[in-house]
């Protein structure tokens, strides 16, 4: 083992570790319970794009054991750009970045280095072998002082329009959901269903999407969606196994995801069954942190995704229409989407862009 790979494992298992404390604490990211249109997944506070996967999960976990109600992190030199200075005896996080690409000096037919119009050398990007994975040291913006960023205040979306955002998730899932008065919600792999108590049944209408979220996680799983293992193992080997654990966990983070992206929040209650395999699992292997996220965040990205080619289409029509109606002759009545139409085909696919 490398001296890169030995402090990548150290790392790793230091992740882990802080996590399990939370698990059993019962205050892990996916186990708290989010507001509606409160911000927990973290975003980079230069680009405004939300941090993925495993640095998603840790940095939300560090959020939360530090106390930090901003979910706006960046490197020293991006608070230092921001106007901002990081507070003296205030530490880091450390985020993992994997690339599999690389640049090398391009070079003419005659083998000399090529240079650009300003005589600075021209590179070329190709793609390694095998993924490098670098180390970055990020810091909370309520670490720094003098930012010079936008307040950052948890605005609750209008209740019909999360919920119409949720409905257009489920419609857009291609799952058939059925409704049976009871108080089971699962979803039936060997029928491709997901199975809910009747609407009325739940407490509050956030409630019944938050868990429709959920279920809908699982249902991604299928082999004609995202031909997830974890689910097949989990529903062969049955409640109680690790295969089912693992699982549950890529569900429950996932509609931790997918409800800050429509705006119906997160319940993170389901999980109390899970703790302990989940502790055995990542004593056994810290990694799977990072792989359980990773899947969550392709899980949240694939039922978000018809939500979005639908803003997307919505702005192409919008666009069509002004065209039109620009070139036509003579006094008219206008048709064209009102400004706050096109603002709300904006807000959609902003809301539901998927993370990077």
């Amino acid at each position: 083992m490398t001296k890169n790979q030995d402090r990548s494992e150290q790392y790793v298992r230091q992740v882990a570790d802080e996590l399990m404390e939370q698990i059993k604490a019962g205050v892990a990211p996916w186990q708290k319970p989010w507001k509606p249109g409160e911000k927990c997944i973290p975003e980079n506070l230069a680009t405004g794009k939300s941090y993925t996967g495993g640095n998603s999960i840790y940095l939300m976990s560090r959020g939360i054991r530090q106390g930090h109600g901003d979910n706006r992190w960046g490197t020293y030199k991006q608070i230092e750009a921001a106007g901002g200075r990081v507070r003296k005896g205030e530490r880091g996080t450390k985020v993992l970045f994997y690339t599999d690409r690389a640049q090398t000096p391009a070079k003419d037919e005659a083998g000399q280095p090529l240079k650009d119009k300003d005589g600075k050398p021209v590179y070329e990007e190709y793609r390694r072998s095998h993924p490098v994975v670098r180390q970055y040291t990020v810091f909370n913006a309520e670490q720094a002082d003098g930012l010079n960023l936008p307040p950052r205040e948890a605005q609750a979306p209008t209740e019909w329009k999360a919920h119409d955002k949720a409905e257009a998730v489920m419609r857009g899932s291609g799952v058939r959901i059925s409704h049976v008065a009871g108080d089971r919600a699962f979803y039936n792999l060997a029928n491709d269903q997901v199975v809910l108590p009747e609407q009325g049944q739940f407490a509050t209408a956030n409630g019944y999407y938050q868990t429709a979220l959920h279920e809908l996680g699982h249902a991604t799983g299928h082999d004609s969606r995202l031909n997830r293992k974890t689910l097949q193992e989990g529903v062969a080997q049955g409640f109680g196994s690790e295969a089912y654990a693992r699982e549950e966990l890529r569900a429950e983070i996932s509609a931790m995801m997918t409800g800050q992206r429509v705006g119906v929040g997160h319940d993170g209650g389901r999980g109390a069954a899970y703790v302990e395999n989940w502790l055995q699992v990542l004593k056994k292997e810290p990694r799977e942190i990072y792989h359980a996220a990773s899947e969550a965040q392709k899980i949240s990205d694939y039922l978000t995704q018809p939500m979005r080619d639908r803003a997307a289409e919505a702005e192409k029509k919008h666009g069509e229409l002004a065209q039109k109606y620009s070139h036509a002759a003579g006094p008219q009545i206008s048709h064209t989407p009102s400004p706050q139409a096109k603002a709300k085909a904006q807000e959609l696919e902003r809301d539901a862009s998927p993370s990077r």
